[in-house]
């Protein structure tokens, strides 16, 4: 009995593991895309500090 916990287990996790939501609309995009955005404006501001101090 014992040898069917495992197997029964997995298999259990499998479904709760492929049902889960999967988050995709437009406002996670948007916040995808401010970061990248914030990064950028902070490399180019970290590249000028560099060039500037050679």
């Amino acid at each position: 009995m014992h040898f069917l916990i495992f197997p029964i287990g997995f298999i259990l996790w499998y479904l709760a593991y492929d049902t889960k939501p999967q988050i995709n609309d437009e406002v996670t995009n948007l916040w995808e895309q401010e970061n990248i955005n914030k990064r950028g404006k902070l490399l180019n501001i970290l590249k000028e500090s560099y060039y500037a101090s050679k």
